[in-house]
């Protein structure tokens, strides 16, 4: 069976790099993605969202055995994974006046927590499922670069559902998961798959100082999907004429691993078009 891995091989477009190029910040897209510049540093959110989603994983595939997980097991597991995550990520940057066993100990009140609000009545149908499909507009035009992303878990109770874990520094705003771009992206390519419409969930948990669990349930339906096939033509069209603009408003600005290059871009503009050539 073919992996993420080997899906990455050839130019495409995925939730992460729509996300970063429509939502967060073009210019950040362009210097990662486009310009190849290297990152000053790996965000510490973004070694610890990896660690939680392997515990999530590790946890699915208990279940998936029709096993219940443990625990005390989980917690360990997260500290055995983060500690290993920040030797194999280096230079991470932590936030002020946070440690890495701050962040240990914090992992594991999140994994407790979001292990309190399982289902035992949802059956595990698939982990980490990776997918790449045509991106096909309304007229049946298929674009050049294929969608590829990872699933991060499909369970079954009273219909199918395709779930995604997040940690999350505060309470998600009520129409957060309707005008998030992921479910559109994933729903869209479990269909091409399986041929199956289904709905979609976010797992939440908050890391309050006692975390809390949610769960923001969507849906989306073909003329979003028409919606997003644009947006990603789009966004082509955008990058093949160098159209990259600074986000200076987003709230990823004060932990952006491109900020140097970013407050340069202006001055170096042509230098890095050259690069890019």
């Amino acid at each position: 069976m073919a992996t993420l891995n080997d899906y990455r091989d050839r130019e495409h477009w995925s939730y992460s790099s729509l996300n970063q190029f429509l939502n967060i910040c073009s210019l950040q897209w362009a210097l990662q993605r486009f310009y190849k510049i290297a990152p000053a540093f790996t965000p510490a959110t973004l070694s610890f969202g990896s660690t939680f989603h392997r515990v999530m994983e590790a946890i699915s595939s208990i279940r998936k055995e029709e096993k219940s997980p443990v625990k005390k097991d989980a917690m360990a597991l997260f500290n055995d994974l983060w500690h290993r995550q920040v030797k194999e990520d280096g230079n991470i940057k932590f936030d002020e006046d946070t440690t890495v066993e701050d962040m240990a100990k914090q992992g594991q009140e999140l994994t407790a927590c979001a292990m309190d609000a399982i289902d035992p009545e949802e059956q595990v149908v698939s982990i980490n499922e990776p997918f790449a499909v045509p991106i096909i507009d309304a007229n049946g035009n298929s674009l050049d670069k294929p969608l590829i992303g990872e699933i991060d878990l499909v369970v079954e109770k009273d219909g199918r559902k395709v779930i995604d874990w997040k940690t999350s520094a505060r309470r998600w705003p009520k129409f957060q998961a309707k005008h998030s771009m992921q479910p559109t992206v994933f729903l869209y390519a479990y269909k091409q798959l399986h041929g199956i419409d289904c709905g979609f969930r976010f797992d939440v948990v908050v890391k309050n100082k006692t975390p809390v669990f949610e769960q923001h349930e969507t849906t989306r339906t073909t003329d979003q999907f028409n919606r997003m096939v644009e947006l990603i033509k789009l966004a082509e069209k955008m990058v093949q004429h160098e159209h990259f603009c600074p986000n200076e408003t987003s709230f990823y600005c004060d932990s952006c691993p491109y900020g140097e290059a970013c407050s340069s871009w202006h001055r170096e503009r042509s230098k890095l078009i050259s690069v890019a050539a």
